[in-house]
């Protein structure tokens, strides 16, 4: 009896895991962590740590899939300024894991209000699977930037290592 539960367990664990058709479009939301690599040596009240939430919106195109992002950071580099960033990566779907490159550009609110001097390019590598209805993304990436965004702050180093989940949802 044992034995046939389990099979059963597994027999429905491995029916609602799939992997995402890639003629949908999907929408999605996450939460993105943001690690900064370069300390701000000598700007003081910086924060080398941000967490931003965002959406997607990810288009098939042949073997690649197009995707559009929305990042919304709500206290930038420890600035209580928020950054919005809108940003596009082109991915090379192989199944479960993908990877790719993107570019986006800030534009922080506030007193320093204005968009970034430069665009970020970015490196991304992540695993997408789905689940009943609905995918799981999980990614990291690299984000190659410098930019001039806050007072007396010129040509800050802003590469950074980052870390996302999202929940797509196919239309």
């Amino acid at each position: 009896m044992t034995k046939r539960r389990l099979i059963s367990l597994l027999t429905v664990i491995a029916m609602s895991t799939t992997v995402v058709p890639a003629s949908a479009m999907q929408l999605g939301a996450g939460l993105h962590y943001l690690r900064t690599i370069d300390d701000f040596g000598g700007v003081s009240g910086v924060s080398q740590n941000d967490f931003s939430l965002f959406g997607s919106i990810t288009f098939p195109v042949a073997i690649v899939k197009v995707e559009g992002i929305l990042e919304w950071t709500p206290d930038y580099v420890g600035s209580d300024e928020h950054l919005l960033q809108p940003a596009a990566y082109g991915l090379l779907d192989l199944g479960l894991i993908y990877g790719g490159a993107g570019i986006g550009i800030g534009y922080l609110t506030g007193d320093n209000a204005g968009w970034a001097s430069n665009p970020f390019y970015a490196l991304r590598a992540g695993v997408e699977f789905g689940l009943a209805g609905f995918a799981m993304d999980a990614f990291a990436s690299y984000r190659f930037q410098s930019a001039n965004f806050l007072d007396g702050a010129q040509n800050l180093d802003l590469n950074a290592l980052t870390l996302a989940a999202q929940i797509k949802f196919s239309l």
